[in-house]
């Protein structure tokens, strides 16, 4: 399995010749490090909530082709219906198959903010990376490999998000949900990750763009 970060919570998780993109948001493109031209060809997009920085329509007209699969949450599938496109339901405890990668659903209620709160799915990859999306409660799952953990936004406290990974106990740990942290508080978010899965023995990999992780 080969993972790459494509900023904010956008990963990339390739097997053997699949390629699942999850969560290709605004925030990924915003500071126009990224076009969603460079994202390539997939053979399906996973989106684990509504949200901008999650579910971006603009980017989706250009990385969806004719073969391209789209997946999630019945809400975002009636929003997708609205904007032009096909998007097949996932629902928690369902596991589906694309190609060589196998997605497992779980339920994970987006974390509190002073609005709405979406439908967010968590998902699990393969049996090793979770992808939760914005949520550190997610039921039915009690350990996993790697942990995409978010460490920043108007919902998340670092404090909470460590406790989050210390329960799944993963091997890995690869930052997500953190455009938002700019240059100093960037770097001082990733060290006070990094010394707290040092101490508890887990690997802590930020990925930063261009670079891929290969397990």
């Amino acid at each position: 399995m080969i993972i790459k970060k494509y900023l904010h919570s956008c990963l990339l998780v390739e097997e053997k010749k699949t390629k699942l993109l999850i969560d290709p948001g605004a925030f990924s493109f915003v500071e126009k490090k990224l076009k969603p031209e460079d994202l390539g060809s997939v053979d399906a997009v996973l989106l684990t909530h509504k949200h901008m920085d999650h579910y971006f329509p603009e980017a989706l007209k250009i990385i969806l082709k004719n073969k391209t699969r789209l997946l999630a949450c019945e809400e975002i599938a009636t929003l997708a219906k609205k904007d032009g496109f096909e998007c097949e339901i996932m629902k928690a405890a369902q596991i589906l198959k694309v190609g060589d990668i196998t997605i497992e659903a779980f339920s994970a209620p987006h974390e509190p903010i002073p609005a709405e709160i979406p439908d967010n799915l968590a998902y699990l990859i393969n049996d090793k990376l979770l992808h939760p999306g914005d949520s550190y409660h997610v039921h039915g799952l009690k350990s996993c490999e790697i942990l995409a953990l978010p460490v920043a936004g108007p919902w998340s406290r670092l404090v909470d998000g460590l406790t989050f990974a210390s329960s799944l106990k993963p091997k890995i740990v690869i930052p997500i949900h953190d455009a938002i942290l700019k240059d100093f508080m960037l770097e001082r978010v990733y060290t006070m990750t990094e010394n707290y899965c040092i101490e508890r023995k887990m690997q802590f990999i930020p990925l930063p763009l261009g670079k891929c992780l290969s397990i």
